[in-house]
C-alpha cells in the first residue's frame, strides 16, 4: 500500500500536467453548467431579497444592489477565479512524494480549504473547511422554510391550521424531495442546475415587465424608487442596517463556493472566469429590475414587504392566479436549485477534508463509479438541514451569516498570503497586480464582514453559534494534534 501526502508540491507544473491530464476525462460540468451551480449558490433568483427594499426603501435598496457588486460580488469572484484555476481538481490531489502515482479513483475535493491549507497550515485549513461546510448547511436549512411558506400562499390552511410539528415534518418532506438530485451524481447536479435557472427565470421576465407596464406606464409610480424608509414621527432616515446588509449579504454570498467541485470541470482555466462574470451578471439584473418592477406596483407597499412577498405581487397583477402560479413555481424552483446547490457544494467541501485527513475518513466515502456521491458528507449536512429547519428564518439567516463571515475573513487573507508564499504558483488566470493589489481589493470585502459581524452580534443565538462553533473547532484540532504552528498534517492522519 502506498502512503500519500498533502505536500506543498503545488509550485511544480511537471506533476500538476500529469495530474491533470489523467482527470480530464473525468471532467464533465461546461461554462453553463458551473454558471448555473455558482448562480444558485450565490442567489437563485429575485425570491428572498424583498427585505433589501423593505429595510431602506427603494432607492437605498437601489443604490446598494448597484455598490454592493463592486466592494464585495467582483473581488470574490476574482479571488476564487484565481486560486480555482491554481488549484483545479477539487482543490488538490494527494499525491506520493515522488509525484509518480495517483491515489486510484479519487477525485479529491475541499476548494477553498486546500488554498487556507497551502497558505497557513492544516490547522487553519481545518477552521476554514468547518466554517464554510457549517455555514453552507445553516445556509441550507432556508430552503425548505422558503419553500413551504410559498406553498401556503396557495394553501392558506398550513398557515392558519397546522400545528408547528406539522409544519415541521412539511420541511422535512420538501427536503427529501430537494436532496434526490445529489444522490444520482454530479452531472445531474449541473443538468439540473441549467434547467431550473430557466425555470426561475422566465417567470420573473413575464413578472418584470408586466409589473413596469402596470406600475410605471398605467399607474406613473416612478417617482416609489426615488422613496427612502423614514421614522413616521420625526421623518429622520430609518433604514435597517443591519437587516439590509444581511440580505444583501445573504443574497450575494457564495461565489467561492464553486471551487469545492473544481475536479468536475472541464477548462477549469478559461471555464471559471467565463463562468464567474456569466453568474456575476445574472445576479445584478435577477434582484435590480424585479424588485424595482415590484415597487411601483405599490401592491403591497414596499413597507409591508418580507421575505415571501413576491407571491403578493403576483397575485396583485391580476388575470386570475396565472401569474401567481408563475411567481410560485418559480420560487419553488429556485428554492430547488438553491438547496441542490448548497448541498452539492457542502458535501464536496466535507469530503475533501476527509480526503485531506482534516476530518474523519468516514466523510471520504463515495459511492461507485461513475456518479462517486459523497454519500456520507450528504447525509450528516441533510441531519444538519432536518434540525434546523426547525427554526426561525430570520434566526437561521443570521446564524449562517455570522459563520460565513469568519470563513469569508480567513480565505482573503490565504489570497494574500498565497502571493507572498508562492507567487509562482501557476495561475491561469491571475487578478491583475502582486500581493499589494491582491490586498487592496480585499480591504472592502473585509469592511464588510467586520461590519456584518459587529451588526449582528447583539443576536444571543448568533453569539451561541459563533462561540460553539469556534470552541467546536479548536477542540477538534486539539484532538487531532494540529496547532497553528503546524505546516502538515501528522503523520498519524495521513491517508494511505
Amino acid at each position: 500500500m502506498n502512503t500519500y501526502l498533502l505536500d506543498d508540491w503545488s509550485t511544480d507544473q511537471k506533476p500538476r500536467n500529469r495530474v491533470r491530464r489523467q482527470y480530464d476525462d473525468e471532467r464533465v460540468m461546461s461554462t453553463l453548467a458551473v454558471a448555473a451551480v455558482c448562480y444558485f449558490s450565490v442567489s437563485g433568483g429575485p425570491i428572498g431579497s424583498e427585505s433589501i427594499f423593505g429595510a431602506g426603501g427603494p432607492a437605498v435598496g437601489l443604490l446598494t444592489l448597484i455598490v454592493f457588486p463592486f466592494v464585495w460580488c467582483i473581488p470574490t469572484a476574482l479571488v476564487t477565479a484565481e486560486l480555482s484555476t491554481a488549484f483545479p481538481e477539487n482543490g488538490t490531489a494527494i499525491l506520493n512524494r515522488s509525484f509518480n502515482l495517483l491515489h486510484p479513483h479519487r477525485s479529491l475535493a475541499g476548494g477553498y480549504t486546500v488554498w487556507v491549507y497551502h497558505a497557513f497550515g492544516p490547522f487553519w485549513a481545518f477552521q476554514e473547511g468547518f466554517w464554510a461546510w457549517l455555514s453552507t448547511a445553516i445556509d441550507n436549512a432556508l430552503y425548505p422554510s422558503l419553500a413551504v411558506q410559498c406553498i401556503s400562499k396557495c394553501v392558506p390552511t398550513i398557515a392558519t391550521s397546522w400545528t408547528p410539528a406539522a409544519i415541521w415534518l412539511a420541511k422535512v418532506l420538501v427536503t427529501c424531495v430537494f436532496a434526490v438530485p445529489n444522490l444520482l451524481g454530479v452531472q445531474l447536479v449541473g443538468q439540473g442546475a441549467m434547467l431550473l435557472s430557466l425555470v426561475v427565470t422566465l417567470p420573473f421576465i413575464v413578472f418584470t415587465v408586466w409589473g413596469f407596464v402596470v406600475g410605471g406606464i398605467s399607474h406613473h409610480n416612478w417617482s416609489i424608487l426615488t422613496d427612502v424608509r423614514l421614522d413616521p414621527a420625526t421623518g429622520n432616515l430609518a433604514v435597517d442596517w443591519s437587516l439590509l446588509l444581511s440580505t444583501v449579504f445573504w443574497n450575494c454570498n457564495g461565489f467561492a463556493s464553486v471551487s469545492t467541485f473544481a475536479g468536475e470541470v472541464v477548462n477549469p482555466g478559461t471555464t471559471f472566469p467565463r463562468a464567474l462574470a456569466l453568474t456575476l451578471i445574472a445576479i445584478v439584473l435577477t434582484y435590480t429590475f424585479p424588485l424595482a418592477a415590484g415597487a411601483m406596483l405599490d401592491a403591497p407597499s414596499w413597507h409591508l414587504w418580507h421575505e415571501g412577498s413576491f407571491n403578493d405581487m403576483a397575485h396583485s397583477l391580476g388575470g386570475g392566479n396565472i401569474m401567481l402560479g408563475f411567481v410560485t413555481v418559480a420560487t419553488l424552483a429556485s428554492n430547488w436549485g438553491q438547496f441542490s446547490s448548497d448541498m452539492f457544494c457542502a458535501s464536496y467541501q466535507l469530503t475533501g477534508m476527509a480526503d485531506m485527513g482534516l476530518a474523519p475518513a468516514v466523510f471520504s466515502m463515495r459511492t461507485a463509479p461513475p456518479a462517486h456521491v459523497p454519500y456520507a458528507s450528504l447525509a450528516l449536512s441533510f441531519m444538519v438541514v432536518v434540525v434546523l429547519t426547525a427554526f426561525d428564518f430570520t434566526a437561521v439567516l443570521v446564524m449562517g451569516n455570522v459563520v460565513s463571515a469568519l470563513s469569508q475573513v480567513l480565505l482573503l487573507a490565504a489570497a494574500i498570503q498565497l502571493r507572498l508564499r508562492k507567487p509562482h504558483l501557476p495561475r491561469p488566470y491571475r487578478v491583475p497586480g502582486n500581493a499589494a493589489c491582491m490586498a487592496a481589493i480585499s480591504v472592502m470585502p473585509v469592511v464588510v464582514l467586520g461590519y456584518l459581524i459587529s451588526t449582528t452580534l447583539n443576536n444571543v443565538a448568533a453569539i451561541c453559534v459563533v462561540v460553539t462553533t469556534i470552541l467546536m473547532g479548536l477542540v477538534y484540532s486539539w484532538a487531532m494534534h494540529l496547532t497553528p504552528l503546524r505546516t502538515t498534517l501528522p503523520a498519524t492522519k495521513i491517508l494511505s
